[in-house]
């Protein structure tokens, strides 16, 4: 059997303000995998640094007072790797809501993508760079990145 999961990470510092929530889910074939839906709730201002981890596929996390190492960087947790579906990919889509507001630049320019692949105890991590073509924004606050071109490494 085997698993994936997503992580945006920025690559460059993001604020973020209490309310702010991402959700990110995985769409295999434009069917939404129910068990990739991730969801960051963030109850404290705060600034992400480069590296860092705006938000992950596979759970809900909450970032407030109880849960902030205020020792350590600003950071959600990792995602949840999910089982992949059995049948062959043929479209692949991460699909992605931000807060209304609080993003001024291009996604793509910000931010890249962690693919995390689990197979036979084995954990891979491939850095996917955004193509601006491959991202399609439904205004106000939703993003779909088409990464079918990396069906062949799935």
């Amino acid at each position: 059997m085997s698993f994936i999961g997503f992580e945006l990470i920025s690559k460059r510092a993001w604020s973020v303000l209490p309310g702010h929530t991402f959700s990110m889910s995985i769409l295999w074939n434009k069917k939404k995998i129910s068990s990739s839906i991730g969801r960051d709730i963030y109850h404290e201002s705060g600034m992400i640094l480069p590296e860092k981890r705006i938000a992950a596929t596979g759970r809900i996390h909450h970032l407030s007072e109880n849960t902030i190492n205020r020792f350590e960087p600003l950071q959600t947790a990792s995602c949840k790797l999910v089982s992949r579906p059995e049948s062959p990919l043929a479209d692949l889509k991460i699909e992605l809501l931000v807060p209304n507001k609080g993003i001024m630049e291009p996604i793509e320019r910000t931010t890249v993508l962690y693919l995390w692949q689990k197979e036979n105890n084995l954990t891979k991590r491939t850095v996917l760079y955004l193509d601006p073509q491959s991202i399609q924004r439904t205004p106000p606050n939703q993003f779909y990145m088409d990464l079918s071109f990396i069906i062949t490494k799935v």
